[in-house]
């Protein structure tokens, strides 16, 4: 009985990679159980279907061995027959090991909405766009390039306490029980609080109060200096207001007002850093009427910010400051031999509040409530709370505690004297009626009886105790949006059902809930077909909302979350320093080139390739292209010899890979290797340490590498990272294009202006962007290693479908997953790998459509 049974475990044991012949002649006498080389001891490495991180590195093992990395060059060579016995055996393993996973669990966890989807989900399911809530839950951990993986999702009594507390700001902002307030109009002009627009204000800029003048502005104020706030008169309800600003931009030339040379942007923003509107500012002599629609909270402050003027002063005033005649002839003297560019402004003007986006621009009459509280509440009416209704008292909807509260979160409603109340003559139904609707939107498919029952009771008991209807049905509400079934995409093992696939559609392109048509296709089984999820996918990803997408996937496979992690040295890049003008366009330069890369179905190449920049004027004038003007972002062709186009020489990835005194082969290195082609390098052994960089000019970031290389352990990791990043070396911390590199001590002096002030650096050593590739191509700049990385189109596409696949579904791609990528690139090679058609591939393989 004992040699049939060794005779099974010998058989398993050869077609197992655990304990094999090849890894004992060849691998274990530097991966074993003393002091492993790279930390892989292959002694204690189990190959078993729920150990996904040792599945991970047979894996890696696999891969060093079949392409030939493993054993190094300097061990003894193994048969080409046993590579391929000991790569056939690992492949079938590995294959036999994930499969078992998927069929007893799936392929991915319970995946939780992380805060960017959640606020998404909230502001579509009440449709109430102007709720900010993913500040208020803790973020999600990165793993494998996003932040949306489930298994890196956790679940803690804190996340709850913060989920709980986001629905309860989510519900009270939807509510907006106030009675019907009419929309007004008012005029008004800046503040003249803060010590920039204080008593010199009038003498300097013109009356405001009687406004003989325009309001002129040539220069920024520095950080230390109040913001030029707008006096803001109007209702301030929370809700959709219409502003109007008269401004004009012109040149100051000595004295004398010229048309300007350069487009001028000016942005309105709230003392909390958001955004109203972004504008380019007419040019008109007697000024042009710029006209936007946004959200104005109760509590905000309105600040008007001069984007493309320069953030510093230059000091104009004598020391007499007391003297204001002194001061006055001062700034006269000095505007005498001024030349720069400035804006002047009129007026604003700012009437609302509206119920809904759509009502700003029509008659002041339009329907109260808004939609937001027909999500909630129907057609049920709202009047004055009394005590003769027999109710409670409604619940202040500004609570006190919160940590929201102090963010500037929470609409702070003020409820007194006008309490309102929803008024339903059958609560226990149209609670029932309601919540009904409620829970199948936010469940994303019809509720089951006992789900339905168990968050009613809630509604119902408050009912009883004489609660106002909104007061019980916050309750129910509440238990709703804090449910696994709301929280969680609801998914089992196998193929996905209907709503299961719309849901995960509807948060792979829209980073949200399913729409009623989605649902719809859901419903009479169409989206289970590929031409009804084909029709499906053409469709969100026409809609606007698709936009969600394009922001969230390049904000976290090109690391453009960080591109304000880091500013330009104020001395090294004056041209740079508090330029949030460019930041912000660059930003939107990439997403457009990406939705531009979909739209048009262009192939693989042209992330590192393309014909063509997607920039503003302030761009233009960063890569040195003319004749652009304004700040929208439009499409320019590209001359021939261009080092632009494609994604990787753009602003934002230059940005996001670079420090603010200089710019880092490793670090740029690196990211291409990970971010472009997909081939990341190891980490750095401990100890590895790091160059600085040398402002004073003595050696180059190359030479500096060089040193830190010379060890060989550091020497076999910077033969593949540093050449991508020394091809980049022509460009800046900002991506633009130089010669030389700029330092603050050694160097040619420079009788430069920039920003007003003469340049503190000078010219330093000249950039040597050449190198060569780990196997073997020589490059001398940018243009000919970017045919290097043309002629990896297949690399470049594997890596992208990779990414859409792990975005898409919230797993990793394992070794299982391989054949599924490797398909699509096989139906796509032929024409060259459209980046559409790969997402389309993904979103149509049976990957996507199962669990």
């Amino acid at each position: 009985m004992f040699l049939p049974w060794a005779m099974t475990i010998a058989s398993m044991a050869a077609e197992s990679p655990v304990g094999h012949t090849f890894l004992q002649e060849h691998c274990i006498h530097c991966h074993d159980g003393g002091n492993p080389e790279g930390g892989l001891n292959l002694e204690a490495l189990t190959l078993e279907p729920s150990d996904t991180v040792n599945l991970a590195r047979w894996a890696k093992v696999f891969d060093r061995i079949a392409a030939g990395e493993m054993p190094p060059e300097d061990e003894a060579r193994p048969e080409t027959e046993a590579v391929a016995e000991f790569t056939r055996i690992t492949s079938d393993a590995l294959l036999t090991a994930w499969k078992d996973r998927y069929a007893k669990h799936g392929r991915v966890g319970g995946r939780r909405l992380n805060p960017v989807e959640y606020e998404n989900t909230m502001r579509d399911l009440l449709a109430a766009p102007w709720l900010e809530l993913k500040e208020m839950l803790p973020p999600d951990p990165e793993s494998h390039g996003f932040d949306n993986i489930a298994a890196a999702q956790e679940i803690s009594y804190v996340q709850l306490a913060r989920y709980l507390e986001a629905a309860e700001v989510a519900i009270d902002g939807a509510m907006r029980l106030r009675p019907t307030p009419k929309p007004t109009k008012v005029r008004t002009w800046f503040s003249e609080e803060g010590r920039y627009l204080g008593k010199d204000w009038k003498d300097r800029y013109g009356n405001v109060d009687n406004r003989p003048e325009w309001n002129w502005f040539w220069q920024q104020p520095n950080n230390a200096q109040s913001p030029r706030r707008i006096r803001n008169s109007s209702q301030r309800v929370p809700g959709w207001y219409r502003f109007r600003i008269r401004c004009r931009a012109t040149l100051w030339d000595h004295g004398n007002l010229l048309p300007p040379e350069k487009g001028q942007v000016a942005w309105v923003n709230t003392a909390a850093n958001r955004i109203l509107a972004k504008f380019d500012v007419p040019e008109d002599e007697d000024g042009g009427i710029v006209e936007f629609t946004a959200w104005q909270r109760e509590g905000d402050l309105l600040e008007f910010h001069y984007a493309t003027a320069d953030d510093r002063m230059v000091s104009h005033r004598t020391k007499n400051k007391k003297d204001p005649e002194v001061a006055r002839k001062a700034h006269e003297d000095f505007m005498k031999t001024y030349r720069g560019h400035g804006i002047a402004v009129d007026w604003f003007e700012i009437e609302g509040p509206f119920a809904d986006e759509s009502c700003s621009g029509k008659p002041a009459n339009q329907p109260w409530p808004s939609e937001s509280y027909r999500q909630l509440f129907g057609d049920l009416p709202m009047r004055p709370w009394t005590e003769a209704t027999g109710f409670h008292p409604p619940q202040p909807l500004n609570l006190p505690d919160l940590t929201a509260n102090k963010r500037g979160l929470r609409e702070t409603f003020q409820l007194p004297p006008d309490m309102m109340m929803v008024v339903s003559e059958q609560p226990k139904e149209d609670a029932e009626r309601l919540l009904r609707s409620f829970m199948k939107r936010a469940y994303r498919r019809v509720p089951e009886e006992s789900e339905v029952q168990r968050c009613l009771a809630f509604a119902v008991e408050a009912i009883d105790d004489k609660a106002c209807f909104q007061d019980a049905m916050r309750l129910a509400y509440k238990a709703v949006l804090c449910s696994p079934d709301f929280l969680y995409l609801q998914e089992q093992p196998g193929k996905l059902e209907g709503h299961a696939l719309a849901s995960r559609l509807s948060h792979m392109l829209w980073r949200s809930k399913p729409d009623s048509k989605l649902i719809s296709s859901a419903d009479s089984g169409e989206l289970l077909t590929d031409a009804g999820l084909q029709k499906q996918f053409d469709r969100m990803l026409a809609d606007p909302k698709s936009k969600r997408f394009i922001s969230d996937f390049t904000g976290q496979w090109l690391d453009l979350r960080k591109v304000h992690d880091t500013s330009p040295d104020r001395y090294l890049f004056p041209e740079y320093f508090s330029d949030n003008l460019v930041v912000d366009s660059a930003v939107a330069e990439t997403e457009a080139t990406f939705a531009t890369m979909l739209d048009e179905n262009l192939p693989a190449k042209t992330i590192v390739d393309a014909d063509f920049v997607m920039i503003n004027e302030r761009l233009a004038e960063l890569y040195g292209i003319d004749g652009l003007k304004g700040n929208a972002i439009r499409r320019v062709k590209l001359p021939a010899n261009s080092p632009y186009g494609g994604l990787l020489t753009q602003c934002s990835v230059m940005k996001v890979t670079a420090n603010g005194l200089t710019t880092s082969p490793v670090l740029r290195g690196v990211w291409v290797m990970d971010r472009i082609l997909g081939t990341p390098p190891s980490p750095p052994p401990p100890g590895a340490g790091s160059i600085e960089p040398d402002t004073r000019g003595a050696t180059t970031v190359r030479e500096l590498l060089a040193m830190h290389s010379q060890s060989e352990t550091c020497a076999t990791c910077h033969k593949s990272i540093d050449p991508p990043g020394f091809a980049l070396e022509s460009f800046d911390v900002m991506g633009k294009w130089r010669d030389h590199y700029r330092s603050l001590g050694k160097g040619k002096k420079l009788d430069l202006v920039v920003a007003l002030r003469n340049v503190k650096y000078r010219q330093g050593l000249p950039v040597d962007s050449s190198g060569i590739t780990e196997d073997g191509h020589e490059f001398d700049d940018i243009h000919e290693f970017r045919k290097i990385l043309v002629a990896q189109d297949e690399q470049l596409a594997r890596n992208l479908t990779e990414r859409f696949l792990t975005f898409a579904t919230g797993a990793s791609v394992s070794f299982a997953d391989r054949d599924v990528v490797e398909s699509i690139l096989e139906e796509t090679s032929r024409d060259r790998y459209p980046i559409r058609t790969l997402l389309q591939r993904v979103i149509l393989s049976k990957t996507f459509r199962s669990k």
